[in-house]
């Protein structure tokens, strides 16, 4: 069956780009599969965002509401997968082991340290992922 992922951190962004994800799964007759990376302990101490705890994993309320709002935007068939440690090397593991049709995510989020790797993120999922990325602003 074909696949659309969508890397999430629960910020609006990503929303957007979950939406996004869900009308061409849909028009794709695809699972659309929503991935978070929650960052590792030792990311967690780096962090110095002051809201980087409560955003580093969604709470079941969050995901089930991110759930619901990814088939009402056209998915039929919607998972969570949530996975640890560096977002880069998580997404990129998931993508070997799991091909997609597409992998699509914001250009920004709320995850720490965002300034600083936001840049990287974005660019090592652009240069290294190994199927078609769709960037939403």
């Amino acid at each position: 069956m074909r696949a659309v992922v969508v890397a999430v951190d629960w910020s609006p962004v990503s929303g957007r780009a979950a939406e996004l994800a869900a009308e061409i799964a849909h028009g794709l007759a695809a699972r659309c599969i929503l991935l978070h990376v929650r960052p590792s302990p030792e990311r967690k101490a780096e962090s110095t965002s002051s809201e980087a705890p409560s955003r580093s994993g969604a709470p079941a309320a969050e995901a089930k509401a991110w759930l619901s709002k990814v088939r009402q935007a056209g998915a039929e068939e919607v998972e969570l997968v949530v996975l640890d440690g560096s977002p880069v090397e998580a997404i990129l593991s998931y993508l070997r082991a799991n091909p997609p049709d597409l992998l699509v995510f914001g250009r920004r989020g709320t995850s720490p340290g965002t300034a600083l790797l936001l840049g990287g993120v974005s660019s090592a999922l652009l240069q290294q992922a190994r199927c078609p990325v769709l960037v939403v602003p």
